[in-house]
């Protein structure tokens, strides 16, 4: 019989070179790193990561090249004990990464990223027997064509499915109709509201039909739509280091609160706190909290709040 893990991530996984560096340089110029690492990267991969972190088990669905940096990736994921088995080598292909320059003075990061010369995951490499059998799926936007399948058969099953939904690309639309939370960064927003702002894309968001909608806004922390409630998540202030995979933290974390049975603002507040206290540190993985340092952050922040999980049936 096929492992069963609490959440499965279905998506995209890459490896981030990331350097420090005094601001955005301009043409023909040099700028001098502060600080380097190099650390796994990708929206589902990094939010499989975040449910290991806090204490769920998961599982990753994705694909690298046969080279040293689809090895490393697999190496990553394997030290964080997230299951790596259903992800798909391919021989002879170039591996997805990406070079990150963070800025000293905000945080902010600017990305350079190529997909390599793997090639899209495809519907029959998704392993649909360990999506049939997890509490949770998350889906992201970069491999719509896998994550349609892996969607449709969670849903039938009464597997409650989250897409962290970064960019409008070709594919997408057709995912949001079989996803129980859609939670869009703001670029995605001004996409699909046609740039009329947050609270409009979260009315296009909810025409799809989901329990609940949200739209992240990074230290402004996110806004959300459930059964007809507009929900103001505020964001936590720490000592950010680096922004990167903070969204993808973020979606990770909800579906592992959703999964707890909280109401949508809780499950926004846990969320935000979690990507938050990622941003201490350089990197989308290093930062990431553990359920006891999110619980003990939140109980100084929100002591009227009750964080405590329970383990998953």
């Amino acid at each position: 019989m096929r492992e069963s893990f609490d959440i499965v991530g279905v998506g995209y996984t890459a490896l981030d070179y990331l350097g420090v560096v005094p601001g955005l340089p301009a043409e023909d110029a040099k700028l001098e790193i502060r600080d380097f690492t190099i650390q796994g990267g990708g929206p589902a991969a990094t939010a499989m990561v975040t449910a290991r972190r806090l204490g769920a088990s998961a599982a990753l669905i994705a694909k690298v090249g046969g080279d040293d940096f689809g090895r490393e990736m697999l190496s990553e994921l394997r030290r964080e004990a997230v299951d790596a088995s259903a992800v798909v080598v391919e021989r002879g292909a170039a591996s997805q990464f990406a070079f990150i320059m963070v800025n000293a003075s905000t945080a902010a990061r600017t990305i350079l990223w190529t997909r390599g010369t793997v090639s899209p995951l495809r519907p029959d490499e998704v392993d649909l027997a360990l999506v049939g059998a997890a509490k949770g799926l998350l889906i992201d936007d970069l491999e719509p064509a896998a994550a349609l399948p892996a969607a449709r058969h969670a849903r039938a099953r009464g597997i409650p499915v989250l897409i962290d939904a970064g960019s409008l690309r070709d594919g997408v639309r057709e995912l949001l109709p079989h996803c129980d939370y859609i939670f869009a960064s703001e670029r995605f927003a001004e996409q699909i509201s046609g740039g009329a702002g947050p609270r409009s894309a979260l009315a296009a968001l909810d025409s799809f039909g989901p329990k609940a909608c949200g739209v992240t806004l990074g230290e402004r922390g996110s806004i959300a739509l459930s059964r007809g409630r507009i929900i103001e998540a505020p964001g936590f202030a720490v000592h950010a280091v680096d922004t990167t995979g903070a969204g993808d933290v973020f979606h990770g974390a909800f579906l592992v609160a959703a999964l707890q049975g909280w109401d949508v603002e809780r499950c926004c507040i846990f969320s935000n706190a979690v990507a938050a206290l990622k941003c201490r540190r350089m990197g989308g993985r290093a930062g990431i909290p553990t359920m006891e340092e999110a619980s003990a952050f939140l109980a100084r922040e929100c002591p009227a709040l009750d964080f405590r999980m329970r383990r998953l049936p």
